[in-house]
């Protein structure tokens, strides 16, 4: 059974967002499940405002409390902080996206798996094949689904060279819930799924779609960027990037 952690209200009675409930839930392998989940509309807008004022978003979000007001909505319903969250977004053609670290997260909290899903790999380099398997909650019979990196045409990030396996396990797993449970994951992308959709022309014409993570914002340069070519976590070296999603088996 999971356990509920609940704090103290906050002693700031004018501010709407001070007063949202501040819980951590505890799940079955004790993995925090949320931090933050305002209790009403109003609280949801005020805590929006407050983010798009702080540095503790990424640059897409500040000043925009209506694109604040998305990521605390989407967080709530996923009983995540808002604050994590927003780190792990993008904007991809003018279309929210988030994260593969997130996405698996998500995942696996959904509450929709019996356990986890299990990535097995054969195979190396071009040859490289994933299988997941895991089980639906009420369902006992075992589901797979096989990934080969062969069939992935959209490989934007630099981890698919450096750590295939773990790229392949995210798009594997996302790949196993999209068929299995799609409810899941229904409107939720990763930058490169997005752009596999509007296709390679579409991408490439599009400048809006690096520029919340554009290097000349980051390092406060007065050159312009090719944003056709950079790639929205250059220079970030995480073991969780982004990856797209084609439908192959």
């Amino acid at each position: 059974m999971a356990t509920q952690i609940q704090t103290a209200e906050p002693q700031r009675p004018d501010n709407v967002a001070a007063r949202a409930i501040a819980t951590t839930n505890l799940g079955e392998h004790n993995a925090p499940r949320a931090m933050f989940l305002p209790a009403t509309m109003g609280e949801a807008m005020e805590l929006a405002k407050l983010m798009s004022s702080s540095n503790f978003v990424p640059p897409h979000l500040r000043g925009k409390p209506g694109d604040c007001l998305a990521v605390v909505m989407q967080a709530n319903r996923w009983a995540m902080d808002p604050f994590s969250v927003a780190s792990k977004t993008y904007f991809v053609s003018d279309k929210m996206a988030y994260e593969a670290q997130l996405v698996n997260a998500v995942i696996n909290a959904s509450g929709v798996l019996d356990g986890r899903l299990h990535p097995e790999w054969q195979g190396e380099g071009n040859e490289l094949v994933c299988t997941v398997t895991g089980k639906i909650k009420g369902d006992d019979a075992i589901k797979a689904r096989r990934v080969a990196i062969k069939n992935i045409t959209t490989r934007n990030s630099p981890l698919w060279k450096q750590d295939p396996e773990q790229q392949l396990a995210y798009f594997a797993s996302r790949a196993w819930v999209r068929l299995h449970a799609p409810e899941v994951l229904m409107g939720i992308y990763t930058p490169e799924e997005l752009r596999e959709s509007l296709g390679t022309a579409g991408a490439a014409n599009d400048v809006r779609e690096v520029k919340p993570l554009s290097a000349a914002a980051l390092l406060g340069q007065s050159e312009p960027v090719d944003t056709t070519t950079l790639d929205p976590n250059a220079g970030e070296k995480r073991g969780d990037e982004d990856m797209g999603e084609a439908e192959h088996g």
